[in-house]
């Protein structure tokens, strides 16, 4: 089997237009074949990780979500189930992935729309929720992407993330790049005929931050950390992030965040 894809994610990687560019190029190849390689390429555990993604969320009544880099629609699919009287907003990039998850969709309460994590074109503090699975890594501009995701929260809104983990330390990062490499080119290799494909993993960590400095970045946007779970032999995160809701004169009740996403009074 050929691919038509002669991208390589080294030569796009380096500025935000042109991995923006490789992006939708290489999810346009990779979409009709994508729910299977997700599975191929996590051991079957894919859709376990996105079911303790979507139980670390409150419970909302009615919550307004989007689920960045949307995909094929599986964490849109399960918010819709968690929140039946919420609304659920899917963006992505890609066409091709947004045909997938239209064909998919069985939910009133979901819509799928082309666009760029990075500007959302949604109103300031009008989220209660935002998920991104395998998304924010591929962000054009990482910094551009959390700051764009804080302004369209709304204060005590959720930000939950599943996406692979980089570790500290330049040996455990080489081991990781060659394990990530050579197992998803094989996928790539097997459904397209063209390793790039998936391959793109272990270069896409190249530029992103180790699971340390992704805190410390989170932390600097102005997010508290909620909760941090790794899984997949270490290789992948799940973490729960808020945006803090703002003191009040006078208020006599901390607030303290607890590893569910709920909050606990507690007198001073």
């Amino acid at each position: 089997m050929g691919s038509k894809f002669t991208l390589k994610i080294v030569d796009h990687i380096g500025a935000p237009e042109t991995k923006k560019y490789y992006n939708e190029q290489h999810f346009s190849e990779a979409a009709p074949r994508y729910d299977f390689a997700t599975r191929a390429m996590s051991l079957g555990r894919d859709g376990a990780w996105k079911r303790k993604l979507i139980a670390a969320l409150p419970q909302i009544e009615a919550p307004r979500c989007l689920d960045l880099a949307c995909g094929t629609g599986d964490l849109s699919f399960l918010l819709a189930e968690k929140y039946p009287e919420g609304k659920v907003a899917g963006l992505d990039l890609t066409l091709p992935m947004l045909d997938v998850a239209r064909r998919r969709n069985r939910f009133a309460n979901v819509d799928f729309t082309k666009g760029d994590m990075c500007q959302t074109g949604l109103a300031e503090a009008s989220l209660d929720i935002v998920t991104g699975g395998y998304a924010v890594r591929n962000a054009p501009d990482l910094n551009q992407a959390f700051a764009e995701i804080y302004r369209i929260l709304k204060p005590g809104g959720i930000l939950a993330l599943l996406d692979f983990s980089k570790p500290p330390g330049p040996r455990t990062q080489a081991l990781q790049y060659r394990l990530l490499k050579t197992w998803c080119g094989f996928w790539g290799l097997m459904l397209h005929g063209n390793p790039e494909i998936h391959a793109y993993i272990a270069a896409s960590l190249q530029t992103y931050p180790d699971r340390l400095h992704l805190a410390e970045l989170v932390l600097q946007q102005g997010f508290d950390i909620d909760l941090s779970r790794r899984f997949y032999f270490g290789m992948m995160e799940l973490m729960i992030l808020r945006k803090p809701c703002p003191a009040k004169e006078g208020d006599s009740t901390l607030l303290v965040q607890t590893g569910t996403g709920q909050a606990n009074s507690w007198p001073e």
